[in-house]
């Protein structure tokens, strides 16, 4: 296990459960909330990060072991995204422990949360060191051969290979949902601060050069539980809108098509020789609309 990689999340977490003592100043026992969020999120983080990993790639648990698998210090055998689940189970399970409604602490960690995530991808650099994890293509530009937005790595005092740093870029994009999710939301906080954590996550995940998590070769699988849990969102949106509100369920069908869409843009990048700055420019503009249709669902269910 990297050392380097467990002192950075270890000091992380504990910047997270300050930030989120300061937030939940009206929720009981908030020191305690705070106390339990932090040990309960580091437990079910790690445990879901590695159950979830275990699920998706199952050929190679049964072929690797399946104790061997559970116990390995690798960190290729884990799944960022059920470790964010296990994160969230546990600021639940501190809510009922302490006496509060999951839902209203899930709201006060929110911000705390997002920035657990960008510190938890920022922590992936001491990764890329050890083992060459969580970056894209090579970049043989020297103009573009710069940190944090490439990496290095020397292999001779004459050849350093740089690879674009996609867990910087992951990292830019869950602090900005921070500051956001801190000083803009007010209702829904963590069903609104999901959506924009998992929305970016649909083009960064295309950009990584290398993801075990992968299906069939073609489909890559954390990408595609952010598209689940972004379309669920907007579904829920049309739910909570009320019968009475006119198309509240164009959000979530707008959802569908982009769903589609992106479907075709990961063909087109595996299997033609599209531009992929043509092709990565139609999956920026499609995240685009699933935000805008995020607003929408979101404003009819503050109307209703």
């Amino acid at each position: 296990m990297n050392r380097s990689y467990l002192i950075f999340m270890l000091g992380s977490a504990l910047i997270t459960a300050g930030v989120h003592y300061l937030l939940a100043n009206h929720m009981k026992k908030r020191g305690l909330l705070a106390a339990l969020t932090f040990v309960f999120g580091i437990v079910l983080g790690t445990v879901c990060a590695r159950l979830m990993y275990c699920l998706i790639c199952y050929q190679d648990v049964l072929m690797d072991g399946l104790q061997e698998t559970l116990f390995s210090d690798s960190m290729e055998c884990v799944s960022y995204y059920g470790g964010m689940m296990g994160v969230i189970l546990g600021a639940a399970l501190a809510a009922k422990c302490t006496g509060n409604k999951p839902m209203a602490a899930l709201n006060a960690y929110a911000p705390a949360g997002a920035l657990m995530a960008a510190m938890a991808r920022f922590a992936e650099y001491f990764l890329y060191q050890s083992d060459g994890l969580c970056v894209g293509r090579i970049i043989e530009e020297e103009a573009f051969q710069f940190f944090p937005l490439a990496v290095g790595k020397a292999y001779s005092e004459d050849y350093t290979e740089w690879s674009l740093a996609v867990f910087m870029l992951c990292g830019v994009a869950y602090l900005i949902v921070f500051l956001v999710s801190l000083n803009r939301f007010k209702e829904k906080k963590f069903i609104r601060t999901l959506f924009y954590l998992c929305l970016p996550q649909i083009i960064l995940e295309s950009l990584r050069n290398y993801n075990r998590l992968t299906w069939t070769q073609f489909v890559r699988v954390e990408q595609l539980m952010c598209m689940v849990c972004l379309e669920v969102i907007l579904v829920l949106y049309g739910v909570w809108a009320g019968k009475e509100t006119k198309n509240r369920f164009l959000p979530a069908i707008v959802g569908l098509l982009c769903a589609g869409l992106f479907v075709g843009i990961e063909f087109a990048l595996d299997k033609t020789n599209l531009p992929h700055a043509f092709t990565y420019a139609v999956m920026a503009a499609g995240l685009c609309v699933l935000g805008w249709m995020e607003h929408i669902g979101f404003k009819n269910t503050v109307r209703s």
